[in-house]
Formats: structure tokens, sequence, C-alpha cells
């Protein structure tokens, strides 16, 4: 007797330029026709979950990233409690996310970020899409919190890198999960050469050991060999995105075939 069809989500984790891996993953994951029918995401990842959910052309928005640069989206300010303001970056997940909310997507998204005065995980499902991103990807000391309803916003990486538990919450069947913070063996980053490479490489290490223990969750991870590449170069998208794109194709027989042999009690 053939089950009932599962219900997917997808799992896109944090980890900054590498991020960018993750538009490759989603062309392939479109272009084999993979069903997705919830998207959880923390900081970069809540980004491509976002232009997923919005219905974008991927390829378009591939054109799009190797365009861009970091002037683009950095407004720097006297450091107070982070060196970039954020109002750039919300400007541009405005126009990017054509400044809909939540209710409008195409498929349910979760944003997920971390509100230091409480401690806890916030997971953000309605209201602007735009302004969830803002605070999944405040980076503590790189960008400035999102400070709202009493509440300091940061990455949402602090807590949960890869919302793998949060799409099991929504509903989710099965996970796939896309980490794209290293992908193989840690190897040397090619230079390291100014504060945000500081920053971004120590929680690099910081995060790597949890989430080690948390990726087991997910009924499929897609990984891409990143570990050379600098979380802070988003200058260069290309590399990143042909990676995800090979990382994505070397799993989707193993996804199809965990989606049709899926049986629902």
């Amino acid at each position: 007797m053939a089950g009932k069809k599962p219900r997917v989500g997808l799992a896109l984790g944090a980890g900054a330029a590498r991020g960018l891996a993750h538009l490759g993953v989603l062309q392939e994951l479109i272009k084999a026709q993979i069903p997705i029918d919830l998207v959880t995401g923390s900081s970069i990842g809540s980004v491509f979950g976002a232009l997923y959910a919005c219905g974008h052309d991927f390829d378009r928005l591939e054109r799009f990233a190797l365009e861009l640069k970091q002037k683009h989206f950095i407004d720097f300010t006297v450091p107070r409690m982070g060196l970039i303001r954020g109002n750039k970056v919300e400007e541009m997940f405005k126009l990017l996310t054509q400044n809909k909310t939540f209710e409008e997507l195409n498929v349910p998204l979760y944003i997920v970020s971390v509100d230091l005065v409480t401690g806890e995980k916030v997971v953000f499902e309605t209201g602007s899409v735009a302004k969830a991103l803002r605070a999944s990807v405040a980076i503590p000391g790189i960008f400035q919190p999102l400070v709202t309803d009493g509440k300091v916003l940061v990455d949402g990486a602090v807590l949960d890198r890869i919302p793998i538990g949060v799409a099991r919450e929504k509903g989710a069947d099965l996970v796939i999960a896309v980490d794209v913070k290293y992908g193989g063996e840690r190897r040397k980053v090619q230079s390291v050469n100014n504060i945000f490479d500081v920053i971004l490489l120590s929680l690099d290490l910081l995060d790597r050991e949890l989430v080690s223990h948390t990726i087991v969750d997910a009924d499929i991870v897609i990984r891409p060999e990143l570990s050379d590449i600098n979380p802070n170069n988003f200058d260069d998208a290309h590399e990143g995105i042909v990676r995800g794109r090979k990382a994505a194709r070397e799993m989707l027989d193993d996804i199809v075939k965990l989606i049709e042999g899926y049986k629902k009690e």
C-alpha cells in the first residue's frame, strides 16, 4: 500500500557568504521538481528561504548575486551595538521580497532570530518578511541588533544555525537540511585580514560541535564543500553557487527515494 505524500521541510542554515551556495542548491531542487511544503531559515539561510517562498526565478537571482557587492548592503556606523547599521540591508530585503508579509508567500516560511534580553529563540511567521530577515542576519558585533517590542534581536545562528527542529515543529514529516558552514574537513581559509574575518571565523569554531549533535535530526543533509571560502567574501558568489549545485545534484537520488518510499502512519 502506497504511503501518503509526506510534508517536506527545507531547513537552510547560516554561513554568511558561504550561504550563497543555497542559491545553487535551490536551483537544483527546483529543476528536479522536489516538492517543498515549508521552509525554515537562520541568517543567510532565511534570506534564500524567503526568496524561494516569494516565488523568485533563481536563474535571474544568480545574475543578481554575481553583481552584488558588499557596498550595496553595508552602512557603517559609529560602533555601539554593531559596526553596521543595517538600514541598507533591510531596504534590499524589502526590494527582493517586494515588501511582502508572511501571509502573502507561496510557501509557509519560518525565520529564526534570537532575543538577547530573554536568551530565547524567536521564530517569525507573520508580519513583514524584510523585518524578520533584518533580525535574522544581525550577526553579533557586525550588524546592530534589531530593537523592537522590548526585544533585542540578533542572528538566529546564535542558538539555531540550521533550524531542523523548527521544521519538525511546524509539521514537516521529512526534513532536508542544507549546511553551508563547512562541508568536509575544515581547511585553512586564505586569509584573516579584518574584524569581520575575526568575528565570523570565531563564530564558525564556536558552533561547530553544537551543530554536529543537531544535524542528525535531518533526514537528508546537503553539505557543499565550502570550508576554504572566507565567510566574509560576498564579492565572489560564483564558486559558492557552483558548489551548491554540485552538492544538491549528488543528493537528488537519495531525496527522491526518501520521498517516494515514505509511509505515513
